[in-house]
């Protein structure tokens, strides 16, 4: 999948990307169009563990479909069932889509002077105009802030790095993370729905709440 652009590889180009045939690769990830400094929708960067990506998809929106078809008409939930889960669906779908669609944090090449590449223990200032010590990052060759580390499945140097998810199909990082709790959120909601309509079909509660 895609093309090895290694001019452009962990470096912030500035340029909009428009070729999802043809993405630009950034460590493991696929850039398939977009900005890297925008976020889903104006954004869609894949990661390594894209296939694990639609299988998410496929049992989220099935798994749902599901139970809207051959569940909730017989549950005694009836129409506002229906409505409710798949509005769930939708906002569980959105929020997946947002965590795993977007860069997670990605420490680029050109945000530190080039000739700081050779010392390891300089510093760098933080947002709060703080020093802390930077090092440099030996898979990357990039230098990061002390709250960056190194994701092997990703091949990339990721801020606040909180974990490498493969259903999401990439880290989950500082600009993730927040998408990541909404949909896990929104799932459990998801998934409590689905078991009280299953629970409710199972006991043969039949009263239409409509």
């Amino acid at each position: 999948m895609g093309t090895d652009d290694s001019a452009n590889n962990r470096i912030r180009s500035g340029q909009f990307h428009c070729n999802p045939l043809c993405p630009r690769k950034v460590g493991s990830h696929y850039l398939l169009w977009g900005h890297v400094d925008t976020v889903f929708p104006l954004q869609a960067m894949v990661g390594p563990d894209w296939p694990c990506m639609i299988a998410s998809y496929v049992l989220i929106i099935g798994g749902t479909f599901m139970v809207m078809s051959y569940i909730i008409p017989d549950s005694g939930f009836g129409r506002i069932g229906q409505i409710i889960e798949f509005g769930l669906m939708v906002s569980t779908c959105v929020c997946f889509s947002c965590a795993g669609c977007s860069d997670p944090g990605i420490v680029f090449k050109e945000l530190y002077n080039v000739h700081d590449m050779d010392n390891e223990f300089s510093q760098v200032e933080t947002g709060a105009g703080i020093k802390q010590p930077k090092n440099r990052c030996m898979h990357c060759d990039v230098i990061r802030g002390p709250r960056a580390s190194h994701c092997y499945d990703c091949d990339l140097c990721i801020y606040e790095l909180d974990h490498h998810c493969p259903w999401t199909g990439k880290c989950i990082g500082q600009k993730t993370l927040k998408n990541f709790y909404a949909f896990l959120t929104s799932l459990c909601g998801l998934i409590i729905f689905s078991i009280v309509c299953v629970f409710s079909y199972a006991t043969g509660f039949t009263e239409n709440v409509e």
